[in-house]
C-alpha cells in the first residue's frame, strides 16, 4: 500500500483539472474546493449550511462557489460537471440513500464525465484506532462501498481502484474534532482518550508523542459516465 502526501496529490495522478467543471460534494470547509480551483477548475462546493459558512469565511481562491446539499439530493442541473468529486463524504450520506447519491451523480455528470469517491476503509491498527471515538463508522463504509460497486446498474463504470495511505499525527486529529464535533465536553473526552492511545503508541516504540504517526487507509474509486 502507497503512501501520498494529499488527497490533491492522489487526484492528480489520476485527473485533469485545467478547465473543467467540479463539483466537490461534502465539501466540508473548502479546502478541496479552493485547492481544485488553483489547478484552473470552476468549482461548486456543496455541503449543509453549517460547513458552507465556514467554508465562505475563508478567502476566496477564484471560481469557486458553494450551495447548500447533499449527496442524495445536488443542487445542481442534469448533465452540469466534468468532474464529482466525494473526498471522505459518500459514507456521510443516509444508508438507505446511498443508492440515491450514486444515481445522482451519474445524472450531473456530462457524457464520459468522471466521479472520484475517495473513502476512508476501517483497519485496526491505523487511524481508525482513534477517529472511531468520535463515531464508529465502519459499517456505514462498507455500505457506501457497496453502493459504488452497484453503481453500473445507473450507468457509472469503473474506471480504478486502489487504497492508499496517508500518515496523520495526533494534530491531525485535533483539527478533526475541533471541525466535526461541537460538543465540547464530547470534544474534551475524545482527545483524552486519543492521547492516552498516542501515548502508548509513543511508548512502545520509543519515540516522542510528536513524532507518533497513524497510517489513514482510504480506498480511491473511479467511475466514469458512458
Amino acid at each position: 500500500m502507497r503512501r501520498i502526501d494529499s488527497i490533491g496529490a492522489l487526484l492528480s495522478e489520476h485527473l485533469s483539472f485545467p478547465g473543467t467543471t467540479v463539483v466537490d460534494v461534502g465539501c466540508g470547509t473548502g479546502e478541496l474546493v479552493r485547492w481544485l480551483v488553483r489547478q484552473g477548475a470552476t468549482v461548486t462546493g456543496v455541503d449543509n449550511p453549517s460547513m458552507l459558512a465556514r467554508a465562505q469565511a475563508q478567502p476566496p481562491a477564484g471560481a469557486e462557489r458553494y450551495l447548500a446539499g447533499g449527496g442524495e439530493t445536488l443542487p445542481l442541473p442534469d448533465r452540469h460537471a466534468d468532474l464529482l468529486i466525494y473526498a471522505a463524504s459518500l459514507h456521510h450520506v443516509p444508508a438507505e440513500r446511498l443508492r440515491e447519491a450514486i444515481a445522482e451523480s451519474a445524472r450531473v455528470l456530462r457524457p464520459g464525465g468522471q466521479a472520484a469517491f475517495v473513502e476512508p476503509v476501517a483497519e485496526p491498527g491505523s487511524y481508525y484506532d482513534i477517529t472511531r471515538l468520535t463515531g464508529d463508522e465502519a459499517e456505514i463504509q462498507r455500505l457506501a462501498y457497496a453502493a459504488i460497486l452497484e453503481a453500473p446498474a445507473v450507468g457509472l463504470e469503473l474506471v480504478s481502484e486502489g487504497r492508499f495511505y496517508i500518515s496523520r499525527s495526533f494534530a491531525d486529529y485535533q483539527h478533526l474534532v475541533a471541525v466535526f464535533v461541537e460538543d465540547e465536553e464530547r470534544r474534551a473526552e475524545c482527545l483524552a482518550r486519543a492521547g492516552e492511545e498516542t501515548e502508548r503508541r509513543a511508548v512502545q516504540a520509543g519515540i516522542t508523542f510528536a513524532d507518533v504517526r497513524y497510517r489513514s487507509i482510504c480506498r480511491l474509486n473511479i467511475l466514469r459516465r458512458a
